[in-house]
């Protein structure tokens, strides 16, 4: 979908969008929108807010089912999980370009100087202690390489300072970070379009681990099979998607001449990551917008609550990083929707050598998408369908023979478990575990791995199946031994750079 109107007209049509008015955007705009992403439920679009014109929209849940994401990207709203992220592999990508107009609808209303205000749109405040309204949540931030000349989009988080200042927050090592830190090394501020209202296809593009030197609106393009129309921006240069809903042009000065206060959001870990600190600011020079706008809301929200749109924008470049690296009979990978998409890895093998998992997972933790936040991998035989957690744990419930193995990192855990009992499979400490035990069989008690990779507590299994579905657990054990004050919670998390 290359237009947001048209995927909210085409998700009213299917019976999947609610829409609301009177609600206010303080708080209970984003309490709703988790209790409806909770429940899987439809995408949202509200109006009607009070002291704002009618028409002026905030939309939300927009792509955490699997059915709205297969809209979003033009695939039936019946793909299964596997057949999405095989297709945003896209294994025979090849780039096609945006296309310049003069003129779309985001021109409808433009203005420049003293009549900029961004706060004519109901910006939400989505969570309790957010330090402010966030009016980029379901952004694309744009910016071009200043030596190489290519364009990047990603998705950073903005938050409203005043009319026409934003403050704009990029994780380090994002590659918008990168291309802003060239600016300003130079003595230069950093020139930048925020999409406030994008076309599906080209935020989850932008979301995406779309390579460094492929622009994501290459990608884009690619999977609609057209290209994205845009119009060079009057005080950039940089291209204005035609068909959106919100843009801005500014630029985003050099932390030496103004920084102001930004944060804390309440991010995907669960937690309010970084607090408050000291972060570069965008003056805007331009807005545009159309008529009844939309403003796109994609709040954070704790896993596995947390959009399935995450794991396809973080699962196709794991798995393609990893054939690339050579590892042969990969039969399925996923981001665990426990993890956020990105801090539990499964990947489903069919063995061919001793040491085969192994080297799977370490391949796992060791690539660009892997290595980012990344806790636990899990390496399962063939059969196992890496996207079914209960699947998954139920050859962890099979007797200890079929275990086969732990590895610790620096800060990674990778397990492999086996689902078929040939002794001709690959096994490393069978022997090893029965002799910890007196040569006896484990008990039934199981346990899971710490993030830390160093330390392990024990669970009991029967009691916390009882009480607990298996997402919510395996993510409860994953951040329970997380000091969120430690040096790897400590840092503010986005989305791809």
């Amino acid at each position: 979908m290359l237009d947001l109107r048209g995927f909210l007209q085409k998700a009213k049509e299917d019976g999947d969008l609610l829409e609301l008015e009177e609600v206010d955007w303080d708080l209970e705009l984003g309490t709703i929108t988790e209790l409806l992403v909770e429940k899987g439920g439809a995408a949202l679009l509200f109006d009607k807010f009070k002291g704002y014109p009618e028409g002026y929209r905030v939309a939300t849940n927009l792509y955490g089912t699997v059915r709205r994401f297969a809209v979003a990207i033009g695939m039936p709203n019946t793909s299964s999980r596997m057949d999405i992220i095989k297709r945003w592999r896209a294994l025979d990508f090849t780039p096609v370009k945006p296309v310049e107009v003069n003129t779309g609808p985001i021109l409808e209303n433009a203005y420049f100087g003293d009549d900029i205000n961004l706060y004519q749109f109901p910006v939400p405040r989505y969570h309790e202690h957010d330090g402010g309204r966030y009016i980029g949540t379901g952004v694309a931030v744009i910016m071009r390489d200043p030596d190489e000349g290519e364009i990047n989009v990603g998705v950073q988080r903005v938050m409203v300072h005043d009319e026409k200042t934003v403050g704009l927050y990029i994780s380090p090592g994002k590659h918008n970070a990168l291309i802003r830190q060239k600016y300003w090394s130079k003595g230069e501020s950093c020139p930048v379009v925020m999409d406030f209202g994008p076309a599906p296809l080209l935020f989850l593009s932008a979301a995406s681990h779309v390579p460094w030197g492929i622009s994501e609106f290459d990608w884009a393009g690619y999977l609609a099979n057209e290209p994205i129309e845009v119009i060079p921006g009057k005080i950039t240069g940089l291209p204005v998607p035609a068909n959106s809903e919100i843009v801005v042009e500014g630029e985003c000065l050099p932390p030496e001449v103004e920084l102001r206060i930004e944060g804390p959001l309440g991010e995907w870990t669960g937690y309010y990551a970084g607090g408050e600190r000291q972060e570069p600011v965008v003056r805007v020079k331009a807005l545009y917008h159309r008529n009844k706008p939309i403003l796109a809301g994609v709040p954070p929200i704790k896993p596995p609550r947390y959009a399935f749109a995450v794991q396809v924008r973080t699962t196709p470049f794991l798995w393609n990083d990893l054939e690339k690296a050579g590892i042969r009979g990969i039969k399925g990978v996923w981001e665990h929707e426990a993890g956020g998409g990105r801090m539990i890895t499964i990947i489903s093998l069919k063995q061919e050598y001793g040491g085969h998992a192994m080297q799977a997972g370490l391949a796992a933790v060791g690539s660009h998408g892997g290595g980012y936040m990344s806790k636990l991998v899990i390496v399962v035989d063939e059969d196992i369908d890496p996207t079914d957690l209960n699947d998954v744990l139920w050859v962890k419930a099979n007797p200890m023979p079929n275990f086969r193995g732990t590895r610790f990192t620096n800060a990674h855990e990778i397990l492999i478990w086996a689902s078929k009992s040939k002794k001709s499979r690959y096994s490393f400490n069978h022997h090893a575990m029965k002799s910890l035990n007196g040569g006896k069989q484990m008990r039934s008690d199981w346990y899971l791995p710490l993030c830390t990779g160093s330390e392990r507590i024990k669970i009991d299994g029967k009691k916390a199946h009882a009480t607990q579905k298996p997402e919510a657990l395996l993510y409860r054990v994953l951040l329970a031994s997380t000091d969120p004050g430690s040096s790897r919670f400590a840092s503010r998390t986005d989305d791809q750079g």
